[in-house]
């Protein structure tokens, strides 16, 4: 007999895509919540890893992708 978890991820992969993405989302909050993330730690966190990566890329350390090329890779891979 499939255990609870087993029963509910087969379950979860019969929902749509959208679907999965908001429930991923929600589990991986209630596990930062229970490790006691700060929601402003993790702002800041992600503030500067903006910031180093848009003096990179000022700096011609990295190289940007143009929007359109990003969302139809993404949407090629969807498929």
């Amino acid at each position: 007999m499939a255990t609870s978890a087993q029963r509910i991820e087969s379950e979860a992969l019969s929902l749509s895509r959208d679907e999965r993405v908001r429930l991923a989302l929600h589990l991986l909050d209630s596990i930062e919540e229970r490790q006691g993330m700060d929601p402003q730690k993790v702002e800041r966190a992600w503030i500067s890893e903006a910031n180093a990566r848009y003096l990179a890329y000022l700096n011609d350390d990295e190289q940007s992708i143009q929007a359109d090329e990003v969302f139809a890779k993404l949407k090629a891979d969807d498929r």
